[in-house]
């Protein structure tokens, strides 16, 4: 194996195998780990929601309800898309939201996503008014059969809720997930960010983390990665003081990449800088080979089984809240306190 080395390249390699053998370590296993990761990091495992949900196998369309769903230039742009309700987040959404999730993984001519919002907000978190809806399109037919499966709820097993299997599905994408917050993300609008490998913010947007006053409990896994992401200390004021921060404070604490000009150009110059980006990962036929495997190196298999088992804990967290009636005392008691409206 040293044949064709050159001294000093001959000298690292032993160096490396004698490290491997101190440790314990048989040094042809490590080759055989190494190369197992890096086919896991091409084909995603078992852990993707979506692989828990059977399906006819055809092909479905991406005309969801409550997602937009488009693919240009290798770049996937998934949208929330309640605008009315500034992009609250409902069973509709959770169903629509894995289904584009899966599409997207499942397409080799998509290199990257750009998770945004319609309208003038990002996310305004979980729909709790429950707003009903009228749709002039119907599912289609993947969404059809995740809404049969994870209509079927065990309120005792996080493993078939909704929201917790939409999350797994950001857990676990394989490429790289790009947040444009195009405008004001609260709640659970803001702990997606925390799912974000890169993330970039409109002028126009505020983050806020009201959980407190809502009743609920943080999740997608934001009591683990917010600290690692901002510090301890503005997790904590995020957290327990339910205090807003503007782009130039989270620009600042590192959880944002840059700050763009919000308004109608704001995707554009978002998708510019991931199409940039893009262009600088190798050959065509090898990029997304490349994004695969250095986002399984960033976030391992061990990140995501940890994350996983986070957000089922907050879950059922919140589920307690629930059904200890928390939510409802807090909601009657802001709304006690909001001004009345003149007649």
């Amino acid at each position: 194996p040293f044949r064709n080395l050159s001294m000093s390249q001959a000298q690292r390699r032993v160096s490396v195998l004698s490290a491997q053998l101190t440790a314990g370590r048989n040094p042809i296993d490590a080759v055989t780990v190494g190369e197992a990761a890096v086919r896991a990091a091409m084909s995603p495992g078992p852990r993707l929601p979506w692989s828990r949900i059977p399906g006819s196998g055809k092909p479905s369309p991406t005309q969801f309800r409550t997602v937009g769903y488009s693919v240009h230039d290798g770049i996937c742009t998934i949208v929330r898309n309640r605008p009315k309700v500034l992009n609250s987040v409902n069973f509709q959404v959770h169903c629509d939201m894995i289904a584009a999730f899966e599409e997207a993984e499942k397409d080799d001519s998509v290199l990257a996503v750009i998770l945004t919002g319609a309208g003038r907000f990002f996310c305004s978190g979980a729909d709790v008014a429950q707003n009903r809806e009228e749709y002039n399109i119907p599912d289609p037919p993947r969404v059809t059969e995740i809404k049969e499966v994870l209509s079927k709820q065990d309120p005792h097993d996080s493993d078939t809720w909704s929201d917790v299997a939409m999350y797994d599905a950001w857990i676990n994408f394989s490429k790289p997930l790009i947040i444009a917050a195009n405008g004001p993300a609260i709640g659970e609008g803001f702990t997606t960010l925390m799912l974000g490998d890169i993330i970039y913010s409109s002028d126009t947007a505020y983050f806020w983390a009201p959980f407190a006053r809502f009743g609920v409990v943080p999740e997608i896994t934001s009591t683990v990665e917010m600290p690692k992401r901002v510090g301890m200390a503005i997790t904590s004021e995020m957290i327990l003081l339910s205090k807003k921060k503007t782009p130039e404070e989270m620009l600042r604490a590192g959880l944002i990449n840059e700050i763009i000009p919000g308004g109608d150009s704001f995707l554009p110059a978002v998708r510019d800088r991931v199409k940039d980006g893009i262009e600088l990962a190798g050959e065509p036929s090898i990029r997304l080979k490349a994004l695969r495997l250095y986002k399984s190196m960033l976030k391992t298999d061990e990140w995501r089984e940890e994350m996983m088992a986070q957000n089922r804990r907050e879950q059922e967290l919140g589920r307690i809240r629930t059904r200890d009636g928390d939510m409802m005392k807090n909601l009657k008691h802001y709304a006690a306190q909001m001004p009345k409206k003149k007649n």
